[in-house]
């Protein structure tokens, strides 16, 4: 079986939220919802995920000297930043989703319907986004295969899938940096490892507390 072979994107710096809304002169951190219209709310979103994924556009032409917009057969992995993880049933791990397709896509639709929501909950984490093209001649599907090793890969190291996956499958052979964006940092015991409890609305997103 040929190797595959793919680079990582990452974006430069942590994405936090709040910050991005206090370019545009807003501080997240005094508003409530309850005092804010909805129409205000969806307008405040829209701008900050636009220049989050604006960022993301000029790191991803300048790596890769291609449009984001065009990547169709992409792999994107999302993790949380800063000193902080994951807790699947007492291992540590920053990832929180591995994902496919059009990447501007699909990394817009997540920050629209759940990376915000998440951010809210753990009072305004920061995340990077990892991406890349899969390519592989007379494979149009090789980029599906190689989520579904990522997968794969994460869940016979944790032996659940990320906090918004759930999916399996086989492995192919890769080149060495293929994982990259599931790896643990060196010093990732030295951070926080969380986990929402019972009370909270993503208690159920982790199967390992059911």
């Amino acid at each position: 079986m040929a190797q595959i072979d793919y680079e990582w994107v990452k974006s430069e710096h942590p994405i936090r939220f709040s910050e991005y809304a206090a370019d545009m002169g807003i501080n997240l951190r005094t508003l409530s919802y309850d005092n804010v219209k909805s129409d205000i709310w969806d307008w405040i979103d829209s701008k900050v995920r636009n220049n989050i994924l604006k960022d993301l556009d000029e790191i991803w032409e300048d790596k890769s000297s291609s449009l984001l917009s065009s990547v169709k057969q992409g792999i994107y992995v999302i993790t949380i930043a800063d000193n902080l993880s994951i807790d699947y049933d007492g291992e540590p791990s920053k990832v929180l989703y591995i994902g496919r397709g059009q990447l501007r896509s699909r990394i817009n639709s997540h920050l629209k319907y759940w990376l915000k929501h998440l951010s809210d909950s753990l009072q305004d984490i920061s995340i990077h986004i990892w991406m890349t093209v899969i390519k592989v001649k007379g494979n149009k599907s090789a980029y599906k295969e190689v989520e579904t090793d990522l997968l794969c890969y994460f869940h016979e190291r944790f032996s659940v899938y990320p906090l918004q996956n759930a999916k399996s499958g086989d492995y192919h052979d890769y080149c060495s940096s293929w994982n990259l964006p599931l790896r643990n940092p060196s010093n990732i015991n030295q951070g926080w490892s969380i986990k929402p409890l019972e009370g909270n609305p993503w208690y159920l997103e982790i199967p390992v507390y059911d």
